[in-house]
Formats: structure tokens, sequence, C-alpha cells
């Protein structure tokens, strides 16, 4: 038998392994958001776990395409898709601007620290431009309410340009998204402070960067012959020790390079042919990929509980981190919180995020499908 293999497309596969990786990058942000001083906090790969976000724009563009690229054909049908993306993201995401307005009501009429309430990143006209998803698009000098909502907002205007391209361009799309890509990255590279580690200005070239390699990808993969068995199980690790001896020494203009780290794990691993594969395809890591989007957008809320917590009652001497004066203390506490943070994800997964998709899948269904 061959050592690679070329298979049929499969339109609503889910890839597992391609979401559980999702759910182990979400983790690594939120430790990468952690402000406990714990073993791990000073680590390369949680230093720099800012970058794991690009997994999210390389993975979604690669899932988008292979579930709609075919579908779209018409206004209507590029509406549909517009609604339904957005019934996956704006319920959960209108949940925690909530839940950040109610905490600012708390500092308003409590007085629960000293932030001056509505001021900043947490003005009240910040809050329509969260509503309307476009808080992301150079439009504050900083992050807003919930920081990591950012994400769906330049992941949102990555679907407009994605259904406009398949209307407008059904057979050239993926090259001009091509380009498109490579135009991001030339502006991340020339113009961003930080390079990758840009949110609230140069975001969307950033995701448009990722989604659109990743879609790009798609229309390869099937075609790309794959290694099989032992040489799969091999490539697999030697992608992910690549990703992540990348990700904690990377700095400075060479983190634009992350993105085409990511392209090639998703091309590997969604295949699903070596060990590592099978064994992202278990249950608890399976599952932790699909909490992973519950995760991501509560996890801040509770960090944010936490540090007002933390200066009442004096927890952070240095005044950055939370430190008890023992390691092993902090660490402790740091996976108490990451606890708090999955038990409030998995309430908000299995109460908000789960209905509303469903809700919306059933209003938007095609009448012929009902």
């Amino acid at each position: 038998m061959n050592a690679t293999s070329i298979q049929t497309p499969t339109p609503h596969r889910r890839f597992e392994a391609l979401d559980s990786l999702r759910g182990v990058c979400a983790i690594l942000v939120v430790m990468f958001h952690m402000p406990v001083a714990s073993h791990w906090r000073d680590w390369g790969l949680v230093q720099h776990g800012y970058l794991f976000v690009d997994y999210f724009f390389v993975l979604s563009g690669f899932v988008i395409a292979h579930a709609y690229a075919e579908r779209l054909k018409t206004p209507r049908d590029a509406g549909r898709f517009m609604v339904r993306r957005l019934g996956r993201v704006w319920p959960l995401h209108v949940l925690m601007l909530v839940a950040f307005i109610g905490l600012e009501l708390a500092r308003l009429w409590f007085s629960i620290d000293a932030a001056t309430p509505f001021t900043r990143d947490r003005s009240v006209e910040a809050i329509f431009t969260n509503l309307l998803l476009i808080q992301a698009f150079n439009i504050h000098p900083y992050l807003t309410w919930n920081g990591p909502s950012w994400t769906l907002s330049v992941e949102v205007g990555c679907y407009v340009v994605f259904a406009a391209l398949l209307l407008l361009a059904p057979r050239r799309w993926r090259w001009i998204g091509v380009v498109l890509a490579v135009i991001g990255a030339v502006l991340v590279l020339l113009f961003a402070r930080r390079w990758m580690n840009t949110t609230y200005d140069l975001a969307f070239p950033r995701a448009v960067y990722g989604f659109f390699l990743g879609a790009a990808l798609q229309g390869l993969w099937l075609r790309i012959p794959r290694l099989k068995g032992g040489a799969a199980t091999l490539l697999e690790f030697a992608v992910l020790l690549a990703i992540g001896l990348f990700i904690a020494w990377a700095t400075g203009p060479v983190t634009v390079a992350v993105t085409l780290l990511f392209v090639l794990g998703v091309w590997v691993f969604a295949g699903e042919e070596g060990a590592l594969s099978r064994w992202l395809d278990t249950r608890p890591l399976v599952t932790l990929g699909r909490w992973s989007f519950s995760i991501y957008m509560v996890h801040m809320f509770v960090i944010v509980v936490t540090l007002i917590v933390a200066r009442k009652l004096d927890w952070m001497p240095g005044g950055r981190r939370i430190d008890f004066g023992s390691v092993w203390l902090n660490d402790l506490f740091a996976v108490g919180l990451f606890v708090g943070i999955v038990g409030l994800a998995l309430l908000a997964h299995r109460f908000v995020e789960i209905p509303a998709q469903r809700w919306i899948d059933r209003k938007t269904k095609p009448s012929s499908a009902r």
C-alpha cells in the first residue's frame, strides 16, 4: 500500500482533531491572560500566547470554506450564511458585554474598586461599537469591554469579504483571497507597532491574513498527498514541536510567520492520519474543543472580577500579579481560577451558545428542508 492517499471530500465533516487543537489554543490564551505568578507564567509559550489566536483565524477560514464554498450562489444564500455565522458568535458576545456592563454598574453604585465607571475602554459609546461588532476596526485606541471579543469583530469582517468574493468572483475567489492575505501580512509587518500582537488597530489585516490562507488551503488539502501510519505520526509531532518552539522563542517581525506554521498544522491534522490525531479525537479533548469558544469568551470576565477581589484582599503585593508568596500556592490558585472559568464557560455553552445556534439554524433553514 502507498504511504500517501487522497480522500474524497466530505462536505459536512467535523474536523475533530482540529477542533481539539482549538481547545488547547484557547487554554493557552487563557494562560497568557492569567495574572498569577505561577511556575508557567514566564514560559515563552505562555508569554507569547497571543499568537495562538491566529490558529483560530486559519482554522475558521479552512472550515468556513469547507462548509460554504460550494453553497453560496445567490445574495439570499449569502444573507443566510451571515445570519447563521452571527448566530454562533453574537449571543454569547452580548451576554458577556451585559456582564461587563453589570460590573460597571456595580462600580457606579457600590464603588467596588477605584476605577471610574464608564470611562476609557469601558465607555458608553464603546457599548454600541461592540454591539455592532465593529470595535476592532481602529475606532478606539484600545481594546474595549470584553477585550478578547476583538477577534469576533474582525472575523465577522472576514465572513463579509468571503461571501462577497464568492458572489462576485466565484471562480477566482481563492486567488483573490490569497492576494488579500498577502496584503494583510504586509500591512501587519510594516505598520503594526508590535507586529502580530496587534488587536484594535490592525486586527483586520491580521485576521484576513490567517482566514484567507486557511480558506485557500481548503481548496488544496485534498489534492496534496498525505503521509499515513508511522510517517504521519512523526510529521504530526514534528509540526507541533515546530509550532511550539517558534511561539516560545519568536519575537518582533518574525512572528508574522506563525500563520504559515498554523496553515501547515491545519493541513497535517485535517487528515487525521497519525497517532497524535487519534489522541486528539478522544472525548475529553473533543469536548474541550467544543467548549473553546465559551472558554475564550468568559475568561476575561472571571479574570477581571478576580483582580478586583485580589486588590481588595491585598493579594497583589507587586501590583501586577497575584502572588501569595509561594509559587506552589500560586499554581494551585491558578488551577482553581481555570476551573472556575471552565465551569462558567460550560454554563454559557449549554444555556446560551447551543440554544442560540439551534434557534438560528431552525430559522435560517431553507424552506424546502423544513
